[in-house]
């Protein structure tokens, strides 16, 4: 049988995907890095490479059992590898599949941000409102205005969290239409002074996997990026 040194088609074989012992032993020039690492990214040319090594060696100087074992832990380490590569890729793949039919689910619904004014429509039941009342408030109060800037509603607020019903002071249902929020403060001086508030504003949108991930495209806020801060409404 020929020595693995005079194979032509073998030392090809050795010359593009073998390792630095195998090129050693038939003669070859010593190859530049990237190309000896790109060989042993594909674990079929690796494993044709060890077989024709096995089929050309002389039975009077087998190979050493040294680079053997050394051959074959490379393998085994290679394959472990593009199981680990195929397995995170299917995760990553599945991850954002779940996320963009999640994310999908949220376009036509609301999210409190920071804003004064809401667009009341018919189907829609009550209007949720936030804001922070100081530690040193004696009384906080919230007035209702309509799209002519009439005062409709004055509601006491005992705490952060309201839920307007839609209706003005006198129990009427009020119209569809814009309606602006003013909440202040009034502290033991009498001072008043104005709350910031938060309203219900639409998601007409959403951007999966995009620069900053994923984004919501929120009404008159653009795009804003989905984080557990933010408090979806239904």
């Amino acid at each position: 049988m020929a020595n693995i040194s005079d194979s032509k088609g073998l030392n090809g074989l050795i010359s593009q995907y073998g390792t630095e012992a195998a090129k050693t032993k038939a003669g070859i020039e010593k190859p530049d890095v990237q190309k000896d690492e790109a060989a042993l990214a594909d674990q079929n040319v690796f494993l044709k490479l060890y077989i024709e090594q096995l089929k050309g060696q002389d039975p009077t100087a087998p190979q050493d059992t040294n680079d053997m074992v050394a051959q074959m832990s490379q393998f085994s380490s290679l394959e472990r590898l593009t199981s680990i590569s195929d397995q995170l890729e299917n995760m990553a793949t599945s991850l954002t599949s779940n996320q963009a039919l999640s994310a999908s689910t949220l376009v036509g619904k609301s999210v409190l941000m920071d804003g004064s004014k809401v667009k009341v429509t018919d189907g829609l039941e009550a209007v949720q409102l936030r804001t922070v009342i100081p530690e040193n408030s004696k009384a906080a109060t919230l007035k209702i205005y309509d799209a002519d800037n009439r005062l409709v509603r004055t509601a006491a607020l005992s705490t952060g969290e309201y839920k307007w019903d839609k209706l003005d002071d006198d129990g009427n249902v009020l119209p569809p239409g814009e309606y602006r929020f003013a909440a202040s403060s009034t502290n033991e001086q009498g001072e008043i002074s104005a709350m910031s508030t938060q309203v219900p504003t639409r998601i007409q949108g959403v951007t999966i996997n995009g620069e900053n991930g994923t984004v919501l495209n929120v009404e008159n806020h653009g795009k804003i990026k989905l984080t557990n801060e933010l408090e979806i409404l239904g």
